[in-house]
């Protein structure tokens, strides 16, 4: 769930330490089996109208005012404020794989069609609900099926935005138990209350349970996570869709380094990713073919501005 408040928007820290702006446009070749259309009926307003922001400013950002951390990214009781970010991170936000990943499409490949601009060119987005939506939008229960639509429809709007998505076989890494088992330590405490009282620097996963701490050197906390959480930033950091084929449902905390080259390349630069999750975790990556479901860009342009 998303945060409602600037001051309790850290969780928007998550989108860097996923590295989003590694997302680069792909050509699209040979047609790939699109995905059977499995949404849900359009989000409705109290109007009963296909839910839109009531008022929203998008302008492109030429002074380098703000600096999309979670001070100038945020979800606010009324709506959604960033400043000096690329609209690569709002479609992140906006469009969410069917298997309900968060960010699942920011993983390298999984993204085609995206132009340079999308993740070199920043923006400033101010917007808000009507009146009437607002309960439903303070409701942490609807929240952010809702923010999914309103940035649908946004992106739609002012980008002239259309997507679909195709099953493409490519690289991924399962994720399964190293050969002398699992060393997941079980969460101490699933409840954020009880979290953010033993970690105050602790903010929630956007659109997952648990919650995360990144420390200066870009080491990661995380505090009652599932392993599909865990597999959304490994997939970022190696570069590839990561599969959970554990088998282990249960939630955890996890410590991660810093991001490290994926091979151990010299002695200075720190455990591979394989080798920390071995040692670690009693993890390990596999490498695999799989369908994956993509994201296809078919068209869009730089937002109209008001």
């Amino acid at each position: 769930m998303l945060n409602m408040c600037a001051s309790d928007s850290k969780s928007l820290l998550f989108v860097t330490a996923l590295g989003l702006a590694a997302v680069l446009p792909l050509v699209v070749q040979a047609q790939a089996p699109p995905v059977p259309e499995a949404r849900a009926q359009p989000i409705l307003g109290a109007d009963n109208k296909p839910l839109t922001f009531a008022v929203a400013s998008v302008r492109r950002n030429v002074t380098g005012t703000g600096s999309c951390d979670p001070e100038h990214l945020y979800v606010t009781p009324d709506g959604f404020r960033m400043s000096n970010c690329t609209l690569d991170v709002v479609l992140f936000f906006a469009e969410v794989p069917s298997d309900g990943t968060t960010l699942g499409f920011s993983t390298k490949g999984r993204t085609i069609g995206a132009p340079k601009w999308m993740s070199s060119e920043t923006y400033d987005i101010d917007s808000r609900l009507a009146d009437a939506d607002l309960p439903a939008w303070q409701n942490p229960a609807k929240q952010t099926q809702m923010f999914h639509a309103l940035l649908q429809a946004l992106l739609a709007e002012r980008c002239k935005l259309v997507v679909h998505r195709e099953m493409r076989e490519m690289p991924v890494y399962d994720l399964v138990i190293a050969k002398n088992g699992p060393k997941l330590r079980r969460a101490s405490s699933t409840l954020s209350a009880d979290i953010v009282a033993k970690h105050p620097n602790a903010g929630a996963v956007p659109g997952a349970t648990g919650m995360f701490a990144l420390a200066p050197d870009s080491s990661m906390a995380l505090y009652g996570v599932s392993l599909r959480t865990l597999t959304t930033l490994l997939s970022n950091r190696a570069g590839r869709l990561v599969v959970d084929k554990t088998g282990l449902s249960g939630l955890y905390d996890i410590h991660l380094g810093p991001p490290q080259p994926l091979l151990d390349e010299s002695p200075d630069s720190g455990p591979s990713i394989f080798t920390m999750l071995q040692e670690q975790l009693g993890l390990k990556l596999v490498s695999a073919k799989e369908p994956v479901e993509t994201l296809v860009i078919d068209s869009i342009e730089r937002p109209s501005e008001n």
